[in-house]
């Protein structure tokens, strides 16, 4: 039932893939699965959409993919990301999650094999930028004041 409904938003929507991450992704699939679960407290559930062409107004759609996948995910309080919209460093990281929808395989593996390789290329950047940084502020070219209090 849940999966029908997924894929009628999709289809919808012209989303290309959702994915479940974070820390309640297990508990969304479980109750994807019709088990009764009890969300934790303090989390919400991570959704995290890719679309086919990314939509022309943004916060329409986010509006209404939010209202349909809270329907959905009932018990959940809900966090909907496009992935169109964060970085790609971000877009790995959901793509750790779990994927629950894919409208076609071969094009869901080339856009999540683009993320990868520019979450690569990012970390390569961020990593020689850190060694740089260290670098400087061992040599003294950088100054900084840590106080836990302030």
């Amino acid at each position: 039932m849940i999966n029908q409904s997924i894929k009628k938003i999709a289809d919808k929507h012209d989303i290309l893939s959702i994915y479940l991450f974070g820390s309640q992704a297990e508990a969304g699939i479980r109750y994807m699965g019709g088990e009764t679960v009890i969300p934790e407290t303090h989390s919400d559930l991570d959704v995290a959409v890719a679309f086919e062409k990314p939509p022309a107004d943004v916060i329409r759609q986010y509006g209404m993919l939010y209202k349909e996948f809270s329907d959905i995910f009932d018990p959940f309080n809900l966090d909907l990301i496009f992935m169109q919209e964060v970085n790609a460093l971000f877009q790995y990281e959901i793509l750790k999650g779990i994927r629950i929808y894919e409208k076609n395989i071969e094009s869901v593996d080339e856009f999540e094999e683009r993320i990868m390789k520019r979450a690569a290329d990012l970390q390569f950047t961020k990593k020689a930028l850190d060694k740089e940084i260290m670098e400087a502020i061992e040599d003294g070219y950088i100054e900084f004041e840590y106080s836990p209090n302030s």
